[in-house]
C-alpha cells in the first residue's frame, strides 16, 4: 500500500472510531422526561402516555428465601417478563427493586444484589423498553420495614443506585413506593412526606442524577390531594397514583378528588393498577372499564400490576401463549375474568396514537450536560 493511501486509509478508520464513539455516547432509545415549563410526559421527546407492565421477579436476591408468589415471579422472570410486556403492546417495564438489600447500612445488604437489578434493566433496555425502578419496603421484601416513609435508609439506597444508571435517561426513579399513611392524611403527614421525598430529590440532582424522578402519593399512593409543592431544579419531576377500587375510589367523583384534579396541572402516571376477585365487591368489570376510560382521557397512562403472579390478574397461559383474561359473558370473580384484554385493546390504541404523534421542539425536552 502506497504512502497517501495508508493515510487514507488511517484516516478512515479514524473517521470510523469516531462515528463508533458517537453512537456509543449517544442516549439509547425510550429516554424519558417531562415538557419543560409543563406537564406533559415525553419519551424521545413526543408526547408520552406510559403503558406496560410492573414485576416483582427481581426484587429479592437471588439465593434469599422468598415466599412461593415472589420465588415462583423470580423464577419465571428471565423467560416471561419482557414477552410478556411485548405481548400487551408495552413500552416500559417497571421492576420493584428491594431497599433493604441496597442500603449498605441495612443488615439486609447483600452486595451482589445490584448487579442483578442492572443485568434485569439491561435486558429489558436491549429489548427497547425504557424502565422504571420503583424502590420496595413492603411485605414482599420478607424484611421488617424500617420507614415507611422515604427517610434515610432511602437516601443510601439511591445513593447505591443511581450511579449505576446515571447514564440512561431511559430509566425513572420511583423514589418509594407506596408511602403508607392514615386513610386522611393531615397536614403534619403530607408534611413528613413532602420533607423524605425533598431530601431524595435533592441528593439525587447534587450528585448529577438528571433522570425522571416520581413520587408516590400517600395511603399506597392512593391519594394526591392535598400534596404540598416538590420543588425539582431540572423539572423532571412526575408522580405516581395506584388507584385501586375502595369504597370511595370506585367513580369519577373518586378518581377526580383523589388524584383527577391534581393530575390536571400535575405529570401522573398510575404505575401500578390491577383487578382481582376480591375487588368486585369494590368495582366489577363496568367500573374498570370506566377507570381505564377515565385514566386515557387525561392522558394518565398505567401500568399494570400482577402479571406475574402465580395466580394472574391479567392472563393465564396456554402452552407458551398468553391468554389475556376477560370480563366477556364472565362473572367478575370468575377464575378467567379480568382486565388484560381491556388493557391490551387500550395499549394498542395508544401505540398507534405514539406512532403518529410529532416530536416537540428539542428546547422544550433538553436538559444540561452531567
Amino acid at each position: 500500500m502506497t504512502v497517501p493511501a495508508r493515510r487514507r486509509a488511517a484516516a478512515l478508520l479514524a473517521a470510523l472510531a469516531l462515528a463508533a464513539g458517537a453512537a456509543a455516547a449517544a442516549e439509547p432509545a425510550g429516554v424519558l422526561g417531562v415538557q419543560s415549563g409543563g406537564r406533559q410526559l415525553l419519551r424521545d421527546c413526543k408526547p408520552w402516555v406510559p403503558r406496560g407492565l410492573s414485576f416483582f421477579g427481581r426484587l429479592l436476591p437471588s439465593p434469599r428465601p422468598a415466599d412461593p408468589s415472589t420465588g415462583a415471579a423470580r423464577e419465571r422472570y428471565g423467560a416471561t417478563a419482557l414477552p410478556l410486556a411485548s405481548a400487551i403492546g408495552a413500552d416500559v417495564v417497571r421492576l420493584q427493586i428491594g431497599q433493604p438489600f441496597l442500603d449498605p447500612q441495612s443488615p439486609e445488604y447483600d452486595k451482589n444484589y445490584l448487579a442483578e437489578v442492572k443485568g434485569a434493566v439491561a435486558e429489558a433496555r436491549r429489548a427497547g423498553f425504557s424502565v422504571i425502578l420503583s424502590l420496595q419496603w413492603e411485605g414482599r421484601t420478607g424484611v421488617k420495614p424500617v420507614e415507611m416513609l422515604p427517610k434515610a435508609s432511602a437516601l443510601r439506597a439511591w445513593a447505591a443506585v443511581a450511579p449505576a444508571f446515571v447514564d440512561d435517561l431511559g430509566i425513572a426513579f420511583e423514589l418509594f413506593n407506596e408511602p403508607a399513611s392514615p386513610p386522611d392524611p393531615g397536614p403534619g403527614v403530607w408534611e413528613a412526606w413532602r420533607a423524605g421525598h425533598q431530601a431524595l430529590i435533592d441528593a439525587l440532582r447534587k450528585s448529577g442524577v438528571r433522570n425522571l424522578l416520581i413520587a408516590d402519593g400517600l395511603r399506597g399512593a392512593q391519594r394526591l390531594d392535598g400534596a404540598p409543592a416538590l420543588n425539582d431544579p431540572l423539572g423532571q419531576l412526575a408522580y405516581a397514583v395506584h388507584p385501586y377500587f375502595g369504597a370511595e375510589d370506585n367513580s369519577p367523583a373518586g378518581w377526580d378528588q383523589r388524584f383527577g384534579r391534581f393530575a390536571a396541572s400535575h405529570p401522573v402516571i398510575a404505575t401500578e393498577w390491577g383487578h382481582a376477585a376480591r375487588h368486585c365487591d369494590r368495582g366489577a368489570a363496568d367500573t374498570v372499564e370506566q377507570l381505564l376510560g377515565y385514566l386515557a382521557d387525561r392522558r394518565i397512562g398505567v401500568i399494570g400490576y400482577g402479571a406475574d403472579e402465580v395466580h394472574s390478574r391479567l392472563l393465564r397461559w396456554d402452552g407458551d401463549k398468553p391468554v389475556w383474561s376477560s370480563y366477556k359473558n364472565r362473572p367478575c370473580d370468575g377464575g378467567a375474568a379480568g382486565p388484560g384484554e381491556l388493557m391490551r385493546a387500550l395499549f394498542d390504541r395508544q401505540a398507534r396514537e405514539a406512532a403518529a404523534a410529532h416530536a416537540v421542539a428539542p428546547a422544550a425536552c433538553e436538559r444540561p450536560p452531567r
